[in-house]
């Protein structure tokens, strides 16, 4: 062990570790892309350089690379490293192309996270999706009825088939929510003894009051009318926006603890400086716009001329003013609709709206013109009033037509008078309705208002030249929509907040954020294979009918109608944008992205089932290469060039699943960026949970329970419980332990295994089947070795089968209404299940695949913390399970098993051991020899499937001297599987595969023949192990899998050659002197001449002799110094004679 200082903290780590791991261990963090403890470092990509002060000075060094040594001296943040980080940050962005956050979020004004909750809405999970959006929005009910969805507009649905209706998915949400009988409530932070004031009760101050409770200060709001709302209750008619609506959202808000004073008004019932001496700590004015803007005509003062906002507010108070049998509303807002329909309801019979514009450049929303023609209002376009005067006991309006002119600075094009066009219009009252203004007297301060009247505030902060007074909404930027005031009420929080705790108000840093571009200038492929589904408009009563009275207008969807358009969403903003290293980083030391200089786009490879590839994303790092080379030793991936971009996939553009992919998915479980992710599983999951005809069934397998110990601090001896109690709170029907089936899957391949070794079979050494990556390699790689194979399903699928095919039955139920869940520690398992010959009849047998980090999301999601939940066991119908099936999660496990199974067959009694020390460990081949009696069986475990690559060439030439061969695809088994979390130090893996071995010789049954509900199956439905009934459900057959389009003699083909990697090295002296055009000619040259199959080229890191390359390795060989100008001399030079074929010149196509 070694003493060293990092960031001035005292370390002791064992000597020769890597920096980072000493600095991971003692919790600093270190920008490290590309970096896994479990692969070799990265060689093309350096963002973890520290600065080093030792013996030898100081001086920049690689955190990942360096060893620490003693008395080292580390600094992981400094001025120099924080440049250098932006430099080459800003570099690895260059060609980044994504979206970070959906063009929705980022046009909404408050920056509502409505991609989250409309996943959420689409998974039926209606409470959080409530939450996400009162996370930025305290009035949800209010914005799905008034908003005009600006977001929409952005929507890239838009290119196809309409945007996602996103304004009435909230509403449902938030109708949803107050139907419950615990409406939503957000905890507030502990009192903080400071007092805010806030001055006005509309959408800014109700929001600002809202979240700064929530934060933990004391709040009263001054609100000069006699109820709260602003503009929502006086300026919106109740039809659009009922009264019950607003109160029950502003009664959330008083629940919190907020105060609100009544009938107090700036600059005459209170001013700042008075709410200062009161105590206030802070002010926050967010008054609203809700001064008129008169017509500015002769006449606009006559008896009968009225403003729209007085209009409305006489109707929020239940006044009903006579407005005659003709009526002229003056304008083309919402205000103006409003006034003119509200007019309608009165019994008015002639409403007519003289707007000086077209119909194209109204400002109102389109669906209030469309609906006040319906209910019979007229719209006089192009009509400007010049004057008004009373005759006759009717106001004459005089007007002007207009014409079109050059466009204004709202962009709109200006209307010009038409000479000699002027007319007469007459009505009985005339209401007004051009615009309003902030009434800034009331501040009565010079220092914070402007000459326009409204308030200065940093548009950032929102701090006013006061410090101690903040402003937003309306009376800092004029007339807006009320979304515009949540967004600023908001903000406003934070920045009082900030103000109160540090007594100063810094501005927040935006964090990085690229984007793709407007739905308007993306290519047409970006939208390739998005299925037609067809936007949901909500349904009005007709015309005829709601014209008559002042209620709502639209009725609310039903739940799946919510469900079906909320999964309309693209979901376009990256899945990864919550847990991106990438953006954490560049967000932390302040890169910018360029809006002019964006990215090329690249094609987007979904073809996987389980993974999706976005080249686009890829930083290079190489992360994704290491660990399918050097963790499973597949190699599926390599780096290529296309469009003269370097991107990393297969390097002959076929798509990943037609590769030697073994979907895995460590590739997209360990990229830093979302270049690769997983297809999502858990929305199909949610909607069965939250479907009444389903039963949901759960199965939890061995290595999950350490993986999620370790995740959360708890005993992995207690956790099975747990999970129990918390995926029933989630709503699962049944929990079940999936050693169970580790059980029934040992009696049956161990008694496979007996019948071989007893009849001498020539498909010895017998191959477990549990690993389904291992099964995808044989498939695809080695389908000769398939007859080894074991025929048994794995523990999963065994467990489907006896979920479908008994435990139905048991139930009376049929087996498509039983939803079956494994919850498993590998993405490869999700492959598996969507295999068809596990689908009998069109049912699955596992209808979905969860892993361990799925589980995870969801007890967060949930709002599920296992530490504090009280504990149910799992359910007790298949509740025993031996320590055999616990170790099947563990390297070396599944053959332990069969062994204390074989043993007691063979020998004829019960053991005393149980153990098998010889194939346990992390080692990637383990051989050993065991005496059962009279018999000697010779084992070999193995995991990685490079080392079982080895094996397979072994088995073809009669080498390897076994009879039962374990293989599982990752180094250390399932307890490494992709779906667990990524260990961040070196020795997490071992540390979970300890936990199961201890939990195994603690539990009370060892051995999976001594299992007494495995045993009821057996008798009730089975049989024995091994028999006919056994075989049709417990057992399969696996297949040879092309990588092919069918090319003709492709099987014996691969039957008779394996495939050849040709390696390009990409170090650098290499790459300046050609290798890509080599690794593009090389690729070209194999497809020209027909031996695509035969041979791979891939890129690989630097072979050491770089200085004489451009180098190519074959085999064992390394060849210097090749042109990279003639792909096809170094073919005819080097490869031809691999295949026996002579060398031809092949005319170009």
């Amino acid at each position: 062990m070694v003493s060293i200082r990092i960031d001035g903290k005292d370390c002791t780590i064992r000597e020769g570790a890597p920096i980072i791991a000493a600095a991971r261990a003692n919790g600093i963090d270190i920008p490290a892309l590309g970096y896994d403890p479990r692969v070799s470092p990265p060689r093309n990509i350096e963002t973890a350089f520290v600065e080093i002060s030792d013996s030898r000075g100081t001086r920049f060094a690689s955190a990942i690379s360096t060893p620490v040594r003693d008395g080292m001296e580390i600094r992981t943040e400094s001025d120099a490293l924080t440049n250098y980080r932006r430099i080459y940050l800003q570099a690895l962005l260059r060609d980044h192309y994504g979206d970070c956050a959906a063009p929705c979020v980022l046009r909404c004004p408050a920056h509502i996270d409505i991609q989250k909750y409309l996943y959420h809405a689409g998974c039926g999970n209606f409470a959080e999706a409530l939450e996400i959006i009162k996370e930025s929005n305290p009035l949800p009910a209010v914005c799905g009825r008034v908003c005009p969805h600006p977001c929409e507009a952005e929507c890239r649905r838009n290119a196809l088939d309409g945007p996602v209706n996103i304004n009435e998915v909230k509403r449902f949400v938030a109708a949803w929510d107050h139907r419950q009988v615990l409406p939503y409530m957000p905890e507030c932070l502990p009192g903080s003894g400071f007092k805010v004031a806030v001055v006005g009760a509309g959408p800014a101050g109700l929001t600002a009051a809202w979240f700064l409770r929530r934060k933990g200060h004391a709040v009263v709001i001054f609100e000069m009318q006699e109820a709260a709302g602003g503009m929502l209750r006086w300026g919106i008619p109740c039809y659009r926006l009922p009264a019950k609506e607003l109160d029950a959202e502003i009664q959330a808000i008083l629940d919190l603890g907020v105060e609100i004073q009544y009938n107090r008004k700036l600059g005459q019932d209170l001013t700042l400086d008075s709410l200062r001496k009161d105590g206030f700590d802070a002010v926050f004015v967010g008054l609203g716009a809700q001064k008129a803007t008169p017509i500015g005509v002769t006449g606009d003062a006559l008896p009968g001329v009225m403003s729209g906002l007085d209009f409305l507010a006489k109707l929020a108070r239940n006044e009903r003013p006579d407005l005659g049998e003709r009526v002229l509303v003056i304008g083309g807002g919402n205000t103006a609709m409003d006034a003119a329909r509200s007019a309608v309801r009165l019994g008015v019979k002639d409403v007519t709206i003289v707007y000086r514009r077209t119909r194209q450049e109204m400002p109102a929303q389109a669906s209030e013109i469309e609906e006040a023609l319906e209910e019979g209002v007229h719209i006089q376009f192009l009509t400007a009033p010049a004057g008004i005067n009373a005759q006759g006991g009717l106001l004459h309006l005089a007007c002007t037509r207009m014409a079109l002119g050059e466009p204004d600075q709202s962009g709109r094009r200006r209307p010009v008078p038409v000479s000699g066009s002027e007319f007469t219009l007459t009505a009985h009252t005339i209401i007004s309705a051009i615009g309003q203004a902030v009434d800034g007297a009331c501040v009565d301060n010079d220092v914070l208002v402007e000459k326009w009247g409204n308030i200065k505030a940093d548009p950032a902060t929102l701090q006013t030249p006061l410090p101690w007074v903040f402003a937003g909404g309306d009376c800092v930027t004029g007339p807006d929509i009320a979304v515009s005031a949540i967004g600023a009420g908001r903000r406003a929080a934070d920045s009082i907040d900030q103000y109160l705790r540090t007594g100063r108000v810094k501005k927040a840093a935006e964090p990085y954020t690229c984007v793709k571009g407007s739905w308007r200038n993306l290519p047409e492929e970006k939208f390739k294979g998005v299925a037609a589904a067809q936007r949901h408009e909500l349904s009005a009563r007709p015309p005829d009918i709601r014209k008559h009275d002042f209620s709502e207008t639209t009725a609310l969807w039903d739940p799946d109608t919510a469900i079906a358009e909320a999964s309309r969403c693209l979901l376009c903003g990256c899945t990864e944008r919550y847990a991106c290293d990438l953006r954490h980083w560049a967000s932390r030391y302040g890169v910018a992205y360029d809006p002019e200089a964006p990215a090329q786009p690249l094609m987007i490879d979904d073809n996987h089932p389980i993974i999706t590839r976005d080249p686009g994303k890829c930083i290079l790092c190489g992360l994704c290469l290491k660990v399918c080379r050097e963790m499973e030793g597949v190699s599926a991936l390599s780096f290529y060039e296309t469009n003269n971009v370097l991107t990393i996939g297969p390097n002959d553009h076929r798509p990943l699943d037609l590769t030697a992919c073994v979907a895995c998915g460590h590739c997209a479980a360990s990229c830093p960026t979302g270049a690769l992710t997983l297809k999502p599983t858990l929305p199909k999951v949610y909607r069965a949970l939250h479907d009444p005809e389903l039963t949901v069934v759960a199965q939890i397998a061995p290595a999950v329970r350490a993986a999620f110990a370790a995740h959360y601090g708890i005993d992995a001896a207690a956790v099975m419980p747990i999970l129990s109690a918390g995926l029933k709170q989630l709503g699962f029907d049944h929990v079940f332990d999936t050693c169970w089936a580790a059980d029934l899957t040992i009696m049956e391949e161990g008694t496979e295994f007996l019948s071989r070794l007893a009849e001498g079979s020539s498909v010895l050494p017998q191959i477990t089947s549990c690993c389904p990556a291992w099964v995808n390699y044989c498939e695809k790689m080695a389908p000769d070795i398939l007859p080894h194979l074991s025929s048994c399903k794995s523990p999963q699928q065994m467990f489907g089968a006896v979920m479908k095919q008994y435990f139905t039955r048991q139930l009376k139920m049929r087996p498509e209404m039983l939803y079956f869940v494994s919850i498993m520690p590998c993405n490869a398992k999700k492959y598996e299940a969507a295999r068809p010959e596990f689908a009998p009849d069109g049912i699955p047998d596992v209808n979905a695949v969860l892993t361990t980090n799925d589980l995870i999301t969801m007890f967060t999601e949930k709002h599920i913390d296992p530490r504090t939940i009280k504990p149910i066991p799992v359910d007790a119908f298949f509740g025993k399970v031996s320590g055999a099936g616990i170790i099947f999660g563990a390297s070396g496990g599944v053959a332990e098993a069969a062994l204390r199974l074989a043993a007691e067959r063979v020998i004829g009694h019960r053991l005393e051991s149980f153990s098998y020390e010889g194939v346990r460990g992390m080692n990637g081949v383990k051989e050993t020899k065991v005496s059962l009696g009279d018999v000697e069986v010779r084992l070999a475990v193995v995991s990685g499937l490079q080392n079982a690559q080895r094996l397979i060439d072994r088995i073809r030439i009669g080498d390897a001297p076994y009879d039962l061969i374990e293989v599982m695809a990752c180094p250390g088994g399932c307890i490494n599987g992709s779906g667990n979390p990524t260990p961040k130090l070196e020795g997490e893996t071992g540390q979970r595969l300890d936990v199961l071995y201890r939990l195994d010789q603690e539990a009370p049954i060892r051995t999976s023949q001594d299992n007494p509900t495995v045993r009821a199956v057996y008798e009730n439905w089975l049989g024995e192990p091994d028999s006919e009934t056994s075989h049709q459900a417990l057992h399969t057959t696996y297949r040879r899998r092309s990588m092919r389009l069918e090319a003709p003699g492709e099987v014996a083909l691969l039957r008779e050659q394996p495939v050849i990697d040709v390696g390009i090295c990409i170090g650098t002296n290499c790459y300046l002197k050609g290798s890509w055009r080599l690794l593009e000619g090389l690729s070209a040259e194999f497809r020209r001449r027909g031996v695509s199959d035969r041979f791979r080229v891939k890129a690989r890191f630097c072979t050491g002799q770089c200085g004489e390359g451009p180098n190519v390795v074959v085999g064992a060989a390394i060849i210097n110094g090749v042109s990279p100008a003639d792909a096809e001399a170094f073919f005819d030079a080097h490869l031809a004679h691999l295949v026996e074929l002579a060398p031809v010149a092949v005319k170009e196509p």
